[in-house]
């Protein structure tokens, strides 16, 4: 072979290695582009319109002081041209307000929001199904997508009421509404977080704040335990911690309820500027001092229980610019001002300087660094009882669906485990019979009947107790689960849902409110778990709710559900009058509801608080519904962060397009999967190299 055949089978096997190279990227361009077009394509969630399940622009924090982990949403500070950003945030587990130390911790600052893909591929030649996460464009900004979960379909008329769904057929007039029940994957992802005792602050310890589970007193005692808790045959709490035992010598049905008695924001700046002087007072050797503060931590606080609202601590954040613009009503002291003694103030007998940083005074007031003013103290403590965090996020409507999960050591061979959930005062109940495993469902004891249709609709089932098998025979450590979501009963063994006799379903009113007697404290007490001649430990409890979705055109606007006129004082001073002496046992601040700016929701949160008059308020009755028509070809979605979600309930898009929904050929497709979240407590980067592998996984 010459020199010049070899170098020209040289060069082209050159140009033919280059060619297959170049031909090789041309390929996985042209599939990439393929498979991005029309299979899978990746997303960043800007705004929390999803949460807490799927997250957008936010915060990572955990509380100082139970350790719970929480995401706040921070899509304030998306807008380029905004100055503000978010600094503290609230626990949703001991409703303590963090205000976040940006300058000296990286980690505390927005993260961009969850990185999902989307299966453009699913809708292709199948409908989209209830309930499904769902990516669209948005119908009035074709270059603006959405996420939202479907809950109209096509050829449906949908009603949103009391936070739950009803549909019925858009042409038949002689169709009654029917709720939508979500399945149970759908269910569990949904579930809001309501309280975990795992995250009880030591601090509630030391003061013996009520336990959230314990036995029921009188109404005289204002829930104080009886005198019976603790004695042989009743239910014996730990002193520190959480755990709750029985001995099962008892053959009557012995019961503990669930208070919700999470701290106020104020408790907080109270307790630790009262630590704060304690401790000032100790280094000072002021044991006298030391004596009296000490017992006014004990008798400062007894908490009442209150309901369970559709608060969300995504939502419960405080924004620089609320600090700012409150500076001169809540930093200025006037000079001369009464300090209290033995403290300090770097505000006290000083005019405000314009570049003042109260976010770092708030801080230092807030965690008791140094005792503060009286009077500054008290003022912090208004704004956190009114406007820090804004009323529209701080839970303005009581929420019936609840469900609770247990840790429960059985000790005994026999005897029976029950369990209770209480919505508007109706008690659905369930009882295993540890010793054949045997499951009971019944709703006011059997008072009231089930009712379930079967499968074709033809046939159903109607009677006063649903039963089922579960694994549980005779002593072990379990974790029961039990729901009452979208009128239906729930239970799960181990994770494992309970199989049925007939499906646990029932009819209510649609409209609902809480009820509370002095022989049945109903709503106030709303979950309920009993021994009947079973020994058992319960170890760990976690209460849940539903999501809510509110009946209002513009979600944010406090009070919005309500169809009542707040600016006529007739409904809440005849209240005041009425129950004048319960409202000051609860709190003589709602005595006066207009004393603050947010008026409006001093209004809602009487109404919330005052148990003793809630069969009478026409409040909860008087509350708005929205009807929707979905039409052939068109779909109705909501977020499931309801009073943050702009969707397709609001009067924006009725305005716009003359609809409540969006055409099919708007669809992206459905929300997959979270891959390559953040990790928790790294510094804010736009790409992490480890990423949160418990967050990876398919989105519900």
């Amino acid at each position: 072979m010459s020199n010049l055949s070899y170098r020209e089978e040289l060069q082209d096997g050159v140009v033919m290695y280059i060619r297959d190279m170049l031909e090789g990227f041309a390929l996985a361009f042209i599939l990439a582009f393929i498979f991005r077009e029309f299979v899978v394509e990746a997303y960043i969630i800007p705004t929390g319109s999803m949460a807490h399940g799927l997250q957008g622009t936010h915060v990572e924090h955990n509380c100082h002081v139970c350790d719970y982990q929480y995401r706040a949403g921070a899509s304030i500070e998306n807008a380029e041209d905004s100055d503000n950003e978010v600094v503290a945030t609230v626990c949703p587990m001991c409703g303590f307000t963090e205000v976040l130390d940006k300058a000296n911790d990286s980690s505390k600052g927005a993260f961009s929001g969850d990185r999902i893909l989307v299966n453009k591929f699913s809708y292709l030649f199948n409908d989209p199904n209830r309930w499904d996460v769902i990516v669209f464009k948005n119908p009035m900004d074709s270059t603006q997508n959405y996420i939202k979960r479907l809950v109209g379909l096509p050829g449906e008329k949908v009603l949103v009421t009391n936070g739950d769904v009803y549909t019925k057929p858009l042409t038949n007039t002689n169709a009654v509404y029917q709720i939508q029940r979500k399945p149970e994957h759908k269910q569990l992802a949904m579930m809001q977080l309501v309280h975990d005792t795992q995250y009880r602050p030591k601090a509630l310890d030391d003061l013996m704040w009520p336990q959230p589970w314990r036995m029921v007193g009188t109404y005289a005692d204002t829930y104080h335990p009886p005198a019976e808790e603790g004695q042989p045959g009743a239910w014996k709490p730990t002193t520190e911690g959480f755990q709750y035992s029985i001995d099962g010598s008892s053959q009557e049905k012995v019961s503990i309820r669930y208070h919700h008695n999470m701290p106020e924001q104020n408790f907080w700046v109270i307790y630790n500027q009262i630590m704060g002087h304690i401790k000032q007072a100790e280094a000072a050797g002021r044991s006298e001092d030391v004596i009296r503060y000490r017992e006014q931590l004990r008798t400062a606080f007894w908490p009442l229980p209150r309901l369970i609202t559709d608060v969300y601590a995504y939502n419960t954040v405080i924004a620089r610019n609320d600090i700012q613009s409150a500076a001169y009503s809540v930093f200025s002291l006037p000079v001369g001002d009464d300090i209290a003694e033995g403290s300090e103030s770097d505000l006290g007998g000083q005019t405000l300087a314009l570049d003042q940083d109260y976010v770092a005074t708030f801080r230092e007031v807030m965690q008791g660094e140094k005792p503060s003013s009286d009077l500054l103290v008290y003022r912090i403590s208004q704004r956190l009882r009114s406007s820090w965090p804004g009323a529209d996020t701080r839970g303005q409507y009581w929420v019936g669906d609840l469900a609770v999960e247990f840790d429960v050591q059985i000790e005994g061979e026999a005897g029976i485990l029950g369990f209770d959930i209480v919505e508007a005062g109706v008690h659905y109940e369930g009882e295993i019979d540890v010793a054949t495993g045997k499951l009971v469902l019944s709703i006011n004891g059997g008072a009231e009947y089930f009712v379930s249709a079967g499968e074709d609709e033809s046939t159903g089932f109607e009677g006063p107790i649903v039963e089922g098998q579960t694994t549980i025979q005779g002593k072990g450590e379990h974790t029961i689960r039990f729901s009452n979501f979208d009128n239906e009963l729930r239970v799960w063994v181990d994770d494992e849902l309970v199989e049925l006799n007939h499906r646990a379903t029932f009819v209510t009113e649609r409209m609902l409110g809480p009820k509370w007697s002095e022989e049945d404290p109903g709503d106030l007490l709303p979950i309920g778990l009993h021994s009947t001649g079973l020994a058992m430990t319960l170890e760990d409890a976690r209460v849940y709710r539903d999501v809510y979705y509110i009946a209002s055109k513009n979600s944010l606007a406090i009070g919005g559900e309500y169809d009542v006129n707040f600016s006529e004082e007739g409904i809440t001073s005849d209240l005041i009058m009425r129950y004048q002496r319960d409202i000051a046992q609860i709190d003589p601040i709602w005595l006066s509801p207009n004393r603050s700016s947010s008026s409006k929701y001093n209004h809602i949160k009487l109404h919330l608080s005052a148990f003793p008059a809630w069969n009478d308020s026409p409040l909860f009755a008087d509350r708005n519904s929205l009807e929707f028509d979905v039409h052939e070809d068109e779909f109705f979605p909501m977020g499931d962060n309801s009073p943050q979600s702009a969707d397709a309930r609001s009067e924006t898009w009725f305005r716009d397009m003359g609809k409540n929904t969006f055409n099919r050929k708007l669809f992206i497709g459905e929300a997959l999967l979270i891959y390559w979240p953040h990790p928790h407590g790294a510094p804010v980067v736009d790409w992490p190299i480890i990423p949160n592998f418990q967050r990876i996984g398919v989105i519900r």
